[in-house]
C-alpha cells in the first residue's frame, strides 16, 4: 500500500514542517518493490496538481483514492492498470476523464463528482466492466444518447443538464440514473425505450409535464419526479403496476393525484408533500401494499380515505388543514407513526388509544388543550410531541406512557409536571422548552434535555433545582444534550461542569460574563452555543476541548481572538461575529490547527487588517463572513483558500482585490459591497462557479473587459457607484495640521 498524506513528516524526510504533498515522491518510480506488491494507492487531502503517466508502473494497483487535490487532468495510463477496480477523483479540477476509460477492464466504480468535467467520455457505452460512475456536481450541460447503453449506475446531479437526449438506441442498458438538481426541462417521448430502466431520479429539475410514454417503463421499481413544476401527472403512469414500489411527488402544483393511482398493486411508499392536493382519488385505499404515505403541506380536510388503509404503518399529514382526526382512525391496525402537526385540531381523540400498534405520535403546532388520560392504554408509546399546542396540564398517571422514549412538550402553558415522571424509566429525550416550569424532577435515564426558556430556579434559589440535580452520578454519566437558553443565568454552575459525556450544550441568551476553567474539561463536547451573553475572555485551557466542532460565541464582548482556539484542529464552524475583536493573532498562520475549519464568522468587529500569510492553513474552508469592519487590504495569500464558496468582506475599507482571485476556483458568492474599490480584477470573470456578486456602494468606475459575460451568468450588483465616496474619519482623529500634545492625550486617558 501507498500512502500520500498531508501535513505529515515521512514522505520528505528533511522536511520539518508539516505541509500538504504538492508532488509525488520520486521515490516511488525508483522502488521496483513498491510497483509491484502495491494495491493501493491513498493520496488524497494534499495539493496534488499532477498524475504521471507512470502511474502505470503500479501495475497491480486495485484502488487509487485521489481525493481533494487540485489535478486538472487524469493521465490516460491510468487505464492500463488491470486490476483497478476503484478509482475515486472528487473534488479536484479535472475537467474530463481519461477518453480510453472504458479500456480500463475492470474498473468498477468512479467517483469524479465535484470536478469541472464539461462531458461524459465519447465511448463510455463501451465500458463492461463499470457498476457506477458519480459525475455529479460538475459542469456537464448536455449528454449523449449512449448514457442509455451504458449498463450502471450513472449519477449526473448537480449539473447544468437542460434536457434527457432521444432514447432511440438498439442496446439499452441503463439500470439507474440519477440528473437531480439540474435544469431539465424535457424528456423524451421515447424514454419507454429505455426499458433497463429500474430507478430513475428527476427530482429538482424544471420539468412541467411527463411524457405519458414513461409509464411504459415496466421494470421501473423507484420514481422520484419532486420539486419541479408538474400540475398534473398522467395517468399512464398508473400502468406499471406490478413494478413500481416507490412514487416521490412532493414539492410540485399538483391539485389531484391520477385517479387510477390504485392500479399501482406493489406500491409502498407513496409521497406527495408541499403541492395544493385537497383530497385523495375514490379507492385510494386499494392500495394494499402501502406502507408509507407522506402528504404534509397539502390542503387537504379530512382523512376518511386514509384511515381505511389497514396496512399502512407510516402517515405524515402535516401542515394540512385538519380540523379532526375521524372517528374510524382505529381501523389504521397497522399503524406505527402518526404525523399531524401544523394543522388545526383542538383535540386528540380518545379512540387514538385503541390502534394498538401505534408507536409515534405528532401533534405539535395545532390548538390542543389536553393529552387523552387513555393514551398509552394498550400501547407502546415511545414518541409523543405536543409542542407549541395550549395545553396547560399533564395526566397524572403516567404509568400508561411509561415506554416513552421521547417526549416533547416545548411551547405551550405548562407550569408544573406529574411528581410521578420518573415512571418514565425509558426516557431520553425531553423537551420542555417555552413553558412556565420553576422546577420538576428530571427522569435518571435522560441523555437530552432542553429547559430553554423557562423561568427555572437557580441553585442559589434552590438547593434542588434543576441545574442542582445535574450533579448527581447518574445525570453526570447520561446527559449528552443541555440546552438551558434564555433561563437567565448569571454563570456557569458547577453541576454544568460536572455533565462529563456531554457533546451539545446550547446556553444563549443568558447572562454569563465569564467561562470557568472547569468547563474546559468537558472534553467530549462537540458543540457549544454560547452566544448573546456577556463573556469577555476565552481562558487558555479552552483547547483542551479537542472534540469540538461547532462554536458560537456571537454577541459578546470579546476582545481578543484567543489562540487557545487555533488548537481546536477538529473545529469546523466558528462564529465570534459581533464583538469587539480588533486583532487576530500575530502569528495566525503559523500557530493554527484549524485545518477543517469550514466556516468563519468574523463580521461586525473591529478588525483593520487580516494576517497576511499562511492562509493556506485553512485550505479546508467554504464561507469566510468577515464583513462590518474596517480591514483595508486582502491578504495575498488569501486566493489560496481555493475551496471557498461563500465569500463576505462587505462595509470594510478595501481599496483593491487581488489580481489571482482567480484561484478561488470554488467561489459561488462574493459580496464586498460598501467598500472602497475602484476596480476588479479581470479574473472575477473567470470564475466557473461564480453566481452572484455584490460590488455595490463603492468607487468602480473601470469594469472588467467581461463583464457583461459574467452578468449572464451571474446576480450582479453594481449599483451606487461614486469617485467621491470617503470614510468619515473617527471622532478623535486630528485634523491635518494639528499637533497632539500630552496634555491632550493625558485628558483622553
Amino acid at each position: 500500500m501507498i500512502t500520500i498524506k498531508g501535513r505529515i513528516d515521512s514522505i520528505t524526510p528533511w522536511q520539518k514542517k508539516k505541509k500538504s504533498v504538492k508532488a509525488l515522491p520520486a521515490e516511488i518510480w525508483k522502488n521496483e518493490e513498491i510497483q509491484r506488491k502495491s494495491t493501493k494507492f491513498l493520496g488524497e487531502n494534499n495539493r496534488l496538481k499532477k498524475l504521471p503517466k507512470t502511474i502505470s508502473d503500479l501495475e497491480n494497483l486495485v484502488f487509487i483514492d485521489l481525493r481533494n487535490n487540485i489535478l486538472t487532468s487524469l493521465p490516460g495510463t491510468i487505464c492500463k492498470i488491470k486490476p483497478l477496480k476503484t478509482l475515486l477523483v472528487s473534488g479536484n479540477q479535472l475537467k474530463s476523464l481519461p477518453a480510453t476509460i472504458h479500456k480500463a477492464e475492470s474498473l468498477a466504480t468512479v467517483d469524479a463528482s465535484n470536478n469541472k468535467i464539461k462531458a461524459l467520455p465519447k465511448t463510455i457505452n463501451k465500458s463492461k466492466s463499470i457498476v457506477l460512475l458519480d459525475l455529479s456536481d460538475n459542469v456537464i450541460k448536455s449528454i449523449k444518447k449512449n448514457i442509455y447503453e451504458v449498463g450502471a449506475q450513472i449519477i449526473l446531479k448537480g449539473n447544468r443538464i437542460i434536457e434527457l437526449p432521444d432514447a432511440n438506441v438498439k442496446n439499452p442498458a441503463l439500470k439507474m440514473l440519477d440528473v437531480s438538481h439540474n435544469s431539465i426541462a424535457h424528456i423524451p417521448d421515447n424514454i419507454n425505450n429505455v426499458l433497463t430502466l429500474t430507478w430513475l431520479n428527476l427530482s429538482h429539475n424544471d420539468l412541467s409535464e411527463i411524457p405519458k410514454e414513461m409509464g411504459f417503463l415496466k421494470y421501473l421499481t423507484f420514481l422520484d419526479l419532486s420539486h419541479n413544476s408538474l400540475e398534473t401527472v398522467p395517468e399512464e403512469l398508473c400502468a406499471i403496476e406490478f413494478a413500481l414500489k416507490t412514487l416521490l411527488l412532493s414539492g410540485n402544483m399538483l391539485k389531484y393525484l391520477p385517479k387510477n393511482i390504485n392500479k399501482l398493486k406493489r406500491l409502498q411508499s407513496l409521497e406527495a408533500a408541499d403541492n395544493a392536493l385537497t383530497g385523495l382519488p375514490p379507492n385510494f385505499s386499494d392500495l394494499k401494499d402501502l406502507k408509507s404515505l407522506e402528504l404534509s403541506g397539502n390542503k387537504i380536510q379530512n382523512m376518511q380515505e386514509m384511515s381505511k388503509l389497514k396496512f399502512v404503518e407510516h402517515i405524515k399529514m402535516a401542515r394540512n388543514e385538519l380540523t379532526v382526526l375521524p372517528e374510524d382512525l382505529p381501523n389504521l391496525k397497522s399503524l406505527i407513526s402518526l404525523d399531524v402537526s401544523g394543522n388545526y385540531l383542538k383535540v386528540i381523540p380518545d379512540n387514538i388509544s385503541k390502534i394498538g400498534t401505534l408507536k409515534s405520535l405528532s401533534a405539535a403546532k395545532n390548538k390542543i388543550s389536553a393529552i387523552p388520560e387513555s393514551l398509552g392504554e394498550d400501547q407502546l408509546i415511545t414518541e409523543l410531541d405536543v409542542s407549541h399546542n395550549k395545553i396547560q396540564g399533564f395526566p397524572q398517571d403516567l404509568k400508561k406512557l411509561r415506554c416513552i422514549e421521547v417526549l416533547k412538550i416545548a411551547g405551550n402553558q405548562i407550569s408544573a409536571l406529574p411528581k410521578s415522571l420518573d415512571v418514565m424509566y425509558q426516557i431520553r429525550t425531553l423537551d420542555v422548552a417555552g413553558n412556565s416550569l420553576t422546577q420538576f424532577m428530571l427522569p435518571k435515564t435522560i441523555t437530552s434535555l432542553n429547559i430553554a426558556e423557562n423561568p427555572v430556579f437557580h441553585p442559589k434559589d434552590d438547593d434542588k433545582s434543576i441545574f442542582s440535580q445535574f450533579a448527581e452520578k447518574d445525570h453526570a454519566r447520561l446527559i449528552t444534550v443541555l440546552d438551558a437558553s434564555n433561563t437567565k443565568l448569571p454563570e456557569i454552575w458547577d453541576s454544568i461542569c460536572k455533565l462529563r459525556v456531554l457533546t451539545v450544550v446550547k446556553l444563549t441568551q443568558n447572562a454569563i460574563s465569564a467561562i470557568p476553567e472547569d468547563f474546559c474539561k468537558l472534553r467530549m463536547l462537540q458543540e457549544v452555543d454560547l452566544s448573546k451573553n456577556g463573556i469577555n475572555e476565552i481562558p487558555d485551557k479552552f483547547s483542551q476541548l479537542q472534540n469540538l466542532r461547532k462554536l458560537n460565541l456571537a454577541h459578546n464582548s470579546l476582545k481578543d481572538f484567543s489562540e487557545s482556539l487555533c488548537d481546536l484542529h477538529q473545529l469546523e464552524v466558528l462564529n465570534l461575529s459581533d464583538n469587539e475583536i480588533s486583532i487576530l493573532p500575530e502569528a495566525f498562520g503559523e500557530i493554527n490547527k484549524l485545518t477543517k475549519l469550514v466556516e468563519l464568522d468574523l463580521s461586525y468587529n473591529r478588525l483593520a487588517n487580516l494576517p497576511e500569510e499562511r492562509w493556506d492553513v485553512l485550505a479546508s474552508m467554504k464561507v469566510l463572513n468577515v464583513s462590518f469592519n474596517s480591514i483595508n487590504m486582502v491578504p495575498a495569500d488569501l486566493p489560496y483558500l481555493y475551496r471557498i464558496e461563500v465569500l463576505n468582506a462587505a462595509s470594510n475599507d478595501l481599496t483593491s482585490l487581488p489580481s489571482d482571485i482567480v484561484k478561488m476556483t470554488g467561489l459561488k458568492s462574493i459580496d464586498v459591497s460598501d467598500n472602497l474599490l475602484e476596480a476588479l480584477p479581470e479574473g472575477i470573470c473567470k470564475l466557473p462557479c461564480l453566481t452572484n456578486v455584490n460590488v455595490a456602494d463603492n468607487k468602480i468606475r473601470q469594469w472588467p473587459s467581461k463583464i457583461e459575460a459574467l452578468r449572464a451568468k451571474a446576480t450582479v450588483n453594481m449599483e451606487n457607484q461614486s469617485a467621491y465616496k470617503q470614510r468619515d474619519a473617527p471622532d478623535d482623529a486630528l485634523k491635518a495640521g494639528e499637533v497632539q500634545t500630552d496634555a491632550e492625550d493625558d485628558s483622553k486617558r
